[in-house]
């Protein structure tokens, strides 16, 4: 046999070999799929201002400074969710919903900060787009963009206790458009069962609630001032979950 021949010959084993091989790896998914997912999540801390003080120095300058300023903080909380998708082998469509959940850390008061009490939650309804990336591999990496609707809850946030000095509150609710990222990757572990990781970072504009300032310690009524303020929401979730796919 011919040096050519046996080139030829061992070429084609060779591709023969790779296909083998190839086979035993998952192609992306393709197909309808329903999805659960749960994980910690992290809220952006919240600064605002309930009005100004100030006045004029003749005959031009005039000045105005915050009267009382608040801040919250937030612990670390968690994240749960479902969705439900098809897969088109690249991209795919899938609807979600997701709550989310932060409980109060510190609230800043006339006193200083103090301990809160009270949470932040989001119930979110989003329809994400993805694409999966196809690595020739059982791990499959994808991204995305959600465009749906966050509904905010500050549930009753106020100082935990106090000895002493004015407090404050925070509490209502919001619905607003919202805006989600999405960085992850999946294991084929079968081909109906996949294991996924990913961040899913959230954003609403100007969710709206309602405060209390310069009220009797830890209380929500007899204040000062009371009105409303907006803040942009911004959550973020590291989720693990799972695929199953028909």
């Amino acid at each position: 046999m011919s040096f050519k021949k046996l080139l030829a010959a061992a070429s084609i084993a060779g591709l023969v070999q790779l296909a083998l091989v190839a086979s035993t790896f998952a192609d992306v998914p393709k197909g309808p799929y329903v999805g659960v997912d749960g994980g910690l999540a992290w809220t952006s801390n919240v600064t605002y201002t309930t009005y100004y003080g100030g006045g004029c120095v003749p005959p031009y300058y005039c000045y105005s400074y915050p009267y009382y300023y608040n801040a919250l903080t937030f612990d670390l909380g968690y994240s749960a969710g479902a969705q439900i998708g098809y897969a088109f082998g690249g991209p795919r469509v899938e609807f979600e919903y997701n709550y989310r959940n932060n409980g109060a850390s510190t609230i800043a008061t006339s006193a200083g900060t103090q301990s809160a009490t009270g949470s932040l939650t989001s119930n979110n309804f989003m329809v994400n787009v993805l694409y999966d990336f196809d690595t020739g591999s059982k791990w499959v990496p994808y991204i995305g963009l959600g465009l749906g609707v966050s509904d905010i809850s500050a549930n009753t946030i106020k100082p935990n206790a106090m000895t002493g000095g004015l407090s404050g509150y925070v509490d209502g609710s919001s619905s607003k458009f919202a805006v989600q990222f999405i960085f992850g990757a999946e294991y084929l572990a079968s081909d109906n069962i996949g294991i996924f990781v990913d961040w899913r970072g959230l954003w609403a504009a100007n969710a709206n609630f309602n405060y209390g300032y310069g009220c009797p310690s830890g209380a929500t009524t007899g204040c000062l001032q009371t009105g409303s303020t907006n803040w942009d929401y911004w959550n973020g979730a590291l989720n693990v979950g799972l695929h199953v796919r028909f």
